[in-house]
């Protein structure tokens, strides 16, 4: 047990060693803020980029959406007919080709 505290003080001399304590100031707290606001600006700031970056991304799709898909929707032809006559127009043609010009029938 006595080698294992040995360890332990060891431990703790050399922890002291590279660490060592600040020195007592009038600027101790302020400067330790400071370092705190730092690092939480950089990490908001972060996460406020890639925001910006989905919002953007977002704003661009949309648009884009808007001029390809927009006029393609609007340039579709509406029929004032019933579903008969629209079946009728399509296949006008199609008994045509198979009844000969000159058949007495």
């Amino acid at each position: 047990m006595d080698r294992m505290d040995d360890k332990l003080d060891a431990l703790w001399a050399e922890y002291r060693d590279v660490l060592p304590d600040p020195e007592p100031s009038t600027n101790f707290m302020p400067h330790l803020w400071k370092k705190i606001e730092a690092r939480r600006v950089e990490t908001t700031s972060v996460f406020r980029r890639l925001a910006q970056i989905c919002v953007m991304a977002t704003v661009a799709l949309t648009l884009l959406m808007s001029v390809v898909l927009l006029p393609q929707l609007q340039n579709e032809v509406a029929y004032n007919g019933t579903y008969v006559d629209v079946l009728a127009d399509q296949h006008a043609n199609d008994y045509a080709d198979i009844i000969p010009v000159g058949d007495p029938r």
